[in-house]
């Protein structure tokens, strides 16, 4: 699927005086994928499709992101845009679902099994930032102010495209990447997405550290073993403070794993609503 075919399927909500972009496919269970910086929902066009034959997935842009609302000064943090999505599952009539984050979108989907309990049914990250893991240097260097007027659109793209081939993705192609970065190639989507990198913050992934111990829902921990970005370790650590979460190691994947191993990831995905699936119908029983 090329990224205008997937942007063609996208619907609109209005949360407040913002709006957001998203795909909906499949009837079932809700399921939300949340993507991470510096993409968008498209991030998870070689898997939704399998996914949504059990469930009804949701694929948003985060606010800021994609072909979202990207106007200026307005909040970008993984804080507000939990509240964000939690207000968008209200307004869908989900108000609980299965969550699926990766990178900030794994920060997103933390801060919603502990800070939101409620709304989170089963709970699965992706070579996600956590505890000090984040950000990296280039999102530091790509979020100063004063790279909005020193870059142009066309060099910020260009930037990012390099670095995402040289280090983020081992097998993605030149049309999967730049449909990865199409909605940032105007001068509104460049400064957009620095406000966005502007916004990343340690202490909003610190500060919940000692709460991934209440996390009481079944949770899958899915990392691609060659991410530089946000090394394996990370991983470890947080099936060890999660109670009863599993971790699925991803050979040759780097940081997007879905990308780099998508046949795998979805093989594991669907097992995992397999057995909460099972759980689910034996909790019914009793």
């Amino acid at each position: 699927m090329t990224w205008r075919e997937f942007q063609r399927l996208q619907l609109v909500s209005r949360l407040n005086d913002r709006f957001l972009s998203y795909v909906e496919a499949g009837t079932g269970p809700p399921v939300i994928l949340i993507h991470g910086i510096p993409v968008w929902g498209y991030l998870w066009h070689g898997i939704f499709s399998e996914l949504a034959r059990t469930r009804r997935v949701l694929v948003p842009d985060l606010p800021g992101f994609g072909f979202s609302d990207k106007a200026d000064c307005f909040d970008r943090s993984i804080a507000c845009q939990a509240h964000m999505i939690a207000s968008w599952m209200t307004q869908l009539g989900n108000p609980r679902a299965t969550i699926i984050g990766h990178d900030i979108g794994g920060g997103v989907a933390l801060r919603l099994a502990t800070l939101f309990p409620d709304r989170v049914q089963t709970l699965i990250v992706m070579n996600t930032v956590c505890y000090d893991s984040w950000p990296i240097e280039l999102m530091l260097q790509f979020g100063h102010p004063e790279a909005h007027r020193k870059l142009s659109a066309s060099l910020a793209v260009r930037l990012l495209r390099q670095a995402l081939k040289g280090g983020f993705a081992s097998s993605v192609n030149r049309e999967v990447l730049d449909g990865l970065l199409a909605p940032y190639t105007t001068e509104t989507g460049k400064l957009s997405l620095i406000r966005n990198a502007a916004a990343l913050n340690t202490n909003l992934t610190t500060e919940i550290t000692h709460l991934l111990s209440r996390i009481r829902i079944p949770t899958l921990v899915v990392w691609g073993q060659n991410d530089r970005f946000q090394p394996i370790h990370y991983g470890e650590r947080l099936v060890k403070d999660i109670q009863g979460s599993r971790l699925i190691r991803v050979k040759d994947a780097r940081h997007f794993v879905m990308l780099d191993q998508p046949e795998i990831v979805t093989r594991h995905l669907l097992e995992f609503f397999e057995r909460t699936d099972e759980m689910s119908f034996k909790d019914t029983r009793l």
